[in-house]
């Protein structure tokens, strides 16, 4: 049995910044990393944008860490494998191989894994899902001969890849459950906005709808909706979201929700356990919740903030967490908490018809998240606003207007 002083599970970016931020603290202490990928880290970011699918953009840009680089630091890399049991009274983690490892302080940055269709037909050749560089590297190949789609979702990565095949002359279909484009996480005005720039650019759009089976003998033909009609395409991408692989901790007496419960510091409710990244349930000490909220950057901030812990330089995770995502030339951000609850109130900046809207969401009068279409520019000022807490009370009407200058506020505050 092998016995390292740390040992991370998960080598996305989250537990490769842990990995980094130990080293740079703890010169020798032994080290293993554990990933379910053969590859060193890469840019799980790049994998739907256009440039990079199109081959616009060089493949070798998607590295982050070279094979060499685990060798320099003295950390173990384990690739291929992941964990199948934690025993924390004896700090133990076995492995998918068979591989017992002993740990001192573990942290589990395990991610998440793309949701797969489980209906008649669904293991059919022809079918593709994005979460790893594979999947990306199978898609871009698949891309090159096919004429027709099915797109599954109305998630922002399924805005990225219609924009990918409309650029590549594929006829495009848009299957989705919601009544309006990525329904609840955008409102119904900015889901019209986005489902607008997809039908001028040709996709099409069929909402409210679920796909009950997919046709063809080994390959997939076509799909079979809900309400019988068929569609016929050589490609089906589908994009139904993403399920937390928290099943081999059951047993472990973890703490669990939908992810991995952690408070303020991402320690978990195991001993000398931590956790940071998308799996990474946590007590958010900004929003004052308790937050589960998978993107790159909080998850290079929480890698950090774990790892600091883990060599005993406790700290509080502090955060606003934010995220963009581009395609047709339109740009849609989110920050902090997007949930239109029915305790909140909503503010509106900008209007549809000029595609450039904001929603702003308040609670105790404070702005705690907003959802942004063509208003990058102002996610900085919003991102302090949350941060900060500041009190908007009785300047309300003010912010919604759009010519109104969120900084001033700011200003003011200060």
């Amino acid at each position: 049995m092998q016995h390292f002083k740390y040992v991370i599970i998960g080598g996305g970016i989250a537990g490769t910044t842990a990995a980094e931020t130990i080293r740079k603290n703890d010169r020798e202490g032994s080290m293993a990393l554990v990933s379910d990928e053969l590859y060193p880290l890469y840019s799980r970011v790049m994998l739907s944008k256009p440039a990079f699918m199109r081959g616009e953009q060089s493949f070798e840009s998607v590295w982050l860490k070279k094979s060499e680089w685990y060798e320099q630091n003295a950390i173990t890399f384990i690739g291929g494998v992941s964990a199948t049991s934690l025993d924390g009274s004896v700090k133990k983690v076995v492995l998918s191989d068979g591989r017992e490892i002993e740990y001192e302080k573990l942290l589990l940055s395990i991610g998440a894994h793309a949701r797969k269709w489980t209906i008649s037909g669904s293991d059919k050749k022809g079918i593709y899902y994005l979460r790893g560089l594979d999947d990306t590297k199978a898609i871009i190949e698949a891309l090159k001969t096919k004429k027709k789609a099915v797109l599954i979702g109305s998630g922002c990565v399924s805005f990225e890849i219609a924009d990918v095949l409309h650029s590549l002359g594929i006829e495009t279909t848009l299957v989705m459950r919601e009544k309006h484009f990525s329904e609840p996480m955008l409102s119904e005005q900015e889901g019209k906005m986005i489902e607008k720039k997809l039908e001028e650019n040709g996709v099409k759009i069929i909402r409210n709808m679920e796909i009950t089976e997919v046709l063809g003998n080994e390959e997939s033909t076509g799909v079979v909706l809900k309400d019988g009609t068929t569609l016929d395409c050589d490609i089906i991408l589908c994009m139904i979201g993403v399920i937390f692989p928290t099943e081999w901790l059951k047993t472990s007496g973890i703490m669990l929700g939908r992810g991995i419960v952690a408070n303020e510091f991402l320690e978990t409710s195991i001993p000398d356990v931590w956790t940071a990244g998308d799996i990474a349930e946590y007590t958010d000490t900004v929003l004052k919740e308790t937050f589960l909220c998978g993107n790159w950057m909080n998850s290079r901030g929480q890698g950090e903030t774990a790892a600091l812990g883990m060599i005993g330089q406790r700290k509080e995770y502090q955060a606003v967490t934010f995220q963009t995502s581009h395609g047709f030339g339109d740009v849609i951000g989110f920050v902090g908490d997007t949930r239109a609850l029915p305790e909140r109130k909503i503010l509106y900046r900008g209007s549809p018809e000029q595609n450039s809207f904001a929603r702003l969401i308040v609670q105790d009068h404070r702005l705690i998240g907003a959802t942004l279409i063509n208003r990058l520019p102002e996610m900085g000022t919003i991102t302090k606003f949350i941060k900060e807490g500041t009190d908007i009370s009785g300047r309300e009407e003010e912010i919604g207007k759009s010519e109104f200058d969120l900084k001033t506020l700011i200003s003011l505050a200060n």
